[in-house]
């Protein structure tokens, strides 16, 4: 992990190290990694600063054969969700704003983080 204090913004370098992940369809543990990219989830400010996340995940191979799934994308549990383009930790955060301010009060304080806030979403998603 590498820590990069700029201006206005903390930068966060980080990467997953376990050697295998398990699969999220079948639960089995494979260690044939297919590929790696970067994630850039959205975060709540550090130490008055804007945070700028880079998290390198891979992507593995499931090797069992009766399972569907080819490959999948690592978690970092309390961190990141599939298909998610925040952190928990700025989910949670904004689910307890948003009925407790309203849209545009918590925009306005969405700003203030000077965080983009996500697109909203029913349900919670």
């Amino acid at each position: 992990m590498a820590v990069d204090a700029h201006g206005e913004a903390i930068r966060i370098e980080a990467r997953c190290t376990p050697a295998g992940a398990s699969c999220p369809d079948c639960a089995h543990w494979t260690e044939r990694i297919h590929s790696s990219c970067l994630r850039f989830p959205a975060d709540l400010p550090a130490a008055g600063r804007r945070a700028q996340l880079a998290l390198r995940v891979r992507r593995f191979f499931c090797t069992a054969s009766a399972c569907g799934r080819r490959t999948f994308v690592e978690q970092v549990p309390g961190l990141t969700r599939r298909h998610g383009r925040v952190t928990e930790r700025l989910r949670r955060t904004m689910s307890e704003i948003g009925p407790a301010l309203a849209g545009r009060a918590g925009a306005r304080l969405a700003r203030s983080w000077r965080s983009r806030p996500a697109a909203p979403r029913c349900c919670g998603g």
